[in-house]
């Protein structure tokens, strides 16, 4: 199973909810011992770094052990929502100059990527029943060089006149259900090896340990 974290996700958020409360406990402490007793004020100070130290040193820990991963056709991204975990995957990608009557600056990469939600991954006490509304991915093209292409807007708005196709994955889904959203790039051609990433862009997963948003830690990229 290939996922966007390389420590459980229930771990590392157990880790950041407990390290951003004692965060906010030592901070007050530090506070009052400036009016009260500032003979223990360095104590506090010495608990702030010990717990900044070690948070950032597990951090970078697990960055610098992480992996770049590239999926090939069909291989499945999984992403936890906690109680349960969708999986991505690239099926099909359409290259070409124009759309209806749009045409690109480079090439269009028309990307097929189907969201499923692995009914093998949910926790005992999650209803069956409810369906579940994805967290919203970003999507991106990276080359080897780590330069970044959007989603093209013009692209993506000729693609869905023409084929009527959903234009979000947001759309709840029950267990063992899925369903395929087209993406639309226009992709530079001077871009070398070309991938797509899809990742959370949304705090905190900047400063989850193991999370690859995390500083230095490696992606898991799709193949194009």
């Amino acid at each position: 199973m290939y996922r966007n974290v390389n420590l459980d996700a229930h771990l590392s958020a157990l880790l950041f909810l407990g390290g951003a409360g004692l965060l906010v406990v030592l901070a007050i402490a530090g506070a009052v011992l400036c009016f009260w007793n500032r003979h223990w004020l360095r104590y506090a100070i010495g608990a702030l770094a010990v717990l900044v130290i070690g948070y950032g040193g597990l951090l970078l820990a697990f960055s610098l052990f992480s992996r770049e991963r590239t999926l090939t056709r069909g291989e499945e991204k999984y992403f936890c929502e906690l109680d349960c975990h969708l999986a991505y995957s690239v099926r099909q990608v359409e290259r070409a100059k124009i759309i209806g009557n749009t045409t690109a600056n480079g090439e269009f990469y028309i990307v097929t990527l189907r969201a499923r939600f692995d009914e093998t991954t949910t926790a005992p006490w999650r209803p069956r029943d409810v369906p579940l509304t994805p967290d919203p991915l970003d999507f991106a093209v990276i080359d080897e060089q780590g330069r970044a292409v959007q989603r093209s807007s013009a692209g993506q708005s000729a693609w869905g006149a023409l084929h009527e196709t959903p234009t979000s994955l947001l759309r709840p889904l029950l267990p063992g259900e899925s369903h395929d959203l087209t993406l639309v790039f226009d992709v530079p051609a001077d871009l070398p090896s070309p991938r797509l990433l899809a990742s959370f862009a949304v705090f905190p997963t900047q400063v989850l340990i193991g999370d690859e948003n995390s500083v230095l830690h490696k992606k898991t990229y799709f193949s194009l």
